[in-house]
């Protein structure tokens, strides 16, 4: 019985993997962007949530600044390159800044990572944001793809935050997403 209970405790476990495969896997790709999927190799655990290593580098054709997600939205941005490794810094850390747009409200504004949460930057009346509305990435930066989730808006009597949605100790693999701006206004 002991023996069936542990084999069936591991096929729980590769049934939840697989299941957050198929979802990462689930992105339409076009000519002018490519998606893969790396496994996180190496937590870096001298700040929380602050850098984890991946095992996609150059030869994967990653450059820095490509988006990583998990099947909850996005995680970081690449931001050291080896040939077969990346080191991705995540949302939450402090030198960590993305642009957004907020879906409901229709505001553009920029995020910054602060601890377990991300901090609201360059808008007027963060209390006119709905709370609960979902926040994406957008392209005004010049480097990230616009439409992937970020999280939602969080507001408190005296604050208003966005909670992310994913987190890297969230998965065990993640996708990157290799986004050719120039590919995507040839004709």
């Amino acid at each position: 019985i002991e023996i069936l209970k542990k084999d069936r405790r591991k096929v729980n476990f590769y049934e939840v993997e697989n299941t957050r495969l198929k979802r990462l896997l689930d992105i339409t790709e076009k000519r002018y962007a490519n998606k893969i999927t790396a496994r996180v190799l190496i937590n870096s655990y001298k700040e929380k949530n602050s850098s984890f290593f991946i095992d996609v580098g150059k030869s994967s054709g990653v450059k820095l600044n490509d988006i990583v997600f998990n099947e909850f939205g996005m995680i970081g941005r690449i931001t050291e390159l080896g040939r077969y490794s990346s080191k991705v810094l995540t949302i939450y850390d402090q030198s960590s800044v993305i642009p957004v747009f907020s879906v409901n409200s229709k505001k553009s504004f920029f995020l910054e990572g602060d601890k377990d949460k991300l901090k609201l930057k360059h808008i007027e009346n963060i209390f006119s944001l709905k709370h609960d509305e979902i926040i994406l990435t957008t392209d005004a930066a010049g480097y990230f793809k616009d439409g992937i989730t970020i999280g939602r808006i969080k507001k408190t009597l005296n604050s208003v935050y966005v909670q992310p949605f994913a987190k890297n100790s969230d998965s065990i693999y993640v996708s990157v997403l290799i986004y050719d701006f120039e590919k995507r206004f040839d004709n």
